[in-house]
């Protein structure tokens, strides 16, 4: 079985809203007769609003994948074999992003999420295999994954 997560966006958040403002910029641009530079910029930012990273978690053959997908369509990475890792660790995280105005206003977001990581030989963790929401929804996925790559689950140290 193929598991596919899809982690992170390149541009999140404040960061995307800005992405967006520079999209509708770029339509503007083109509107106005300057073509190439317009769809330059738009395109360029199309790249980064539809870009994103994730894990492939081949359960069968014991191997794992962290790629980049780019445009939603073109994935990079290369598969390593999940022997160096002996557990999984659920971490809480949370992040904070700030964007400043040139009015020097600033807005921050705070996102809390959990992340399910793959723990390494040095039992700490590698790198993230799942992000989840709530503690509820993690809980029965780093279960789901126990089971799957037979595995301990490991807690994290406070």
């Amino acid at each position: 079985m193929i598991i596919d997560n899809k982690l992170d966006h390149i541009l999140s958040g404040p960061k995307a809203f800005a992405a967006t403002l520079f999209v509708i910029t770029g339509i503007f641009i083109v509107f106005m007769g300057h073509i190439i530079l317009g769809l330059s910029v738009s395109i360029f930012v199309v790249f980064l609003l539809t870009s994103y990273s994730g894990v492939e978690i081949d359960t069968v053959n014991h191997r794992i994948k962290q790629y980049n997908k780019f445009f939603g369509i073109v994935k990079t990475g290369q598969w390593k074999n999940m022997n160096s890792f002996i557990g999984l660790t659920l971490v809480p995280m949370r992040r904070v992003n700030t964007i400043a105005s040139r009015a020097n206003i600033t807005n921050t977001t705070v996102k809390r999420d959990y992340r399910i990581y793959l723990v390494n030989k040095a039992k700490k963790p590698a790198f993230a295999i799942k992000i989840c929401k709530t503690r509820h929804e993690a809980q029965n996925s780093i279960d789901e994954f126990s089971i799957w790559l037979k595995l301990p689950v490991y807690s994290a140290k406070k």
